[in-house]
């Protein structure tokens, strides 16, 4: 203990001199009774917070889970797709270049134009075998053979271009 307590131990008999006045301890026992015995108003405002905060981690939550199933729907299938777009592309730049390039060995617009009609009709029968390859790999993505198979087809259009323009430019 300080000096100061030691001291105040002490001279207590000096210190209580003043007693509290006669029902203070009645009046002080009814103003706890007052304050803790009161009945706490929850105020409306509250529920309305407590609602809104509800509602928006529920629609915050909502958006994540659709985005996400959206993104692994996609997702398993996205390898195979975008190779098989960007294989498609490829060789229809090609199949447009060698369509020009007959068009411009061909000796008149008349001739190129029956050349290209031939070409197309050559070309319309390979895209309906590709469209049903297409239609088994969108079963099976992890179809290598349907996939190898829809490969050579597009090879195969580019053949019978390349064999067009070689019969054309030669002559």
């Amino acid at each position: 203990m300080t000096t100061l307590e030691d001291k105040i131990k002490k001279n207590r008999e000096h210190y209580d001199v003043h007693e509290p006045d006669d029902g203070h301890s009645d009046r002080f026992a009814a103003k706890l009774d007052e304050q803790f015995h009161q009945e706490k108003k929850i105020k409306p405002f509250s529920f309305t917070r407590i609602a809104a905060a509800i509602i928006i981690v529920a629609g915050i939550a909502g958006i994540m889970f659709l985005q996400f199933q959206g993104d692994t729907a996609s997702g398993s299938a996205d390898p195979v797709n975008d190779e098989l777009v960007l294989v498609a592309d490829h060789y229809d730049k090609l199949a447009d270049q060698r369509l020009q390039e007959i068009s411009s060995c061909a000796a008149s617009d008349e001739e190129a134009a029956k050349i290209n009609e031939m070409a197309r009709i050559q070309l319309d029968e390979l895209d309906k075998d590709a469209s049903i390859l297409k239609e088994e790999l969108a079963k099976n993505t992890s179809n290598e053979r349907v996939f190898g198979a829809l490969v050579t087809n597009y090879r195969t259009r580019i053949k019978i271009l390349d064999n067009i323009i070689y019969q054309i430019c030669q002559l």
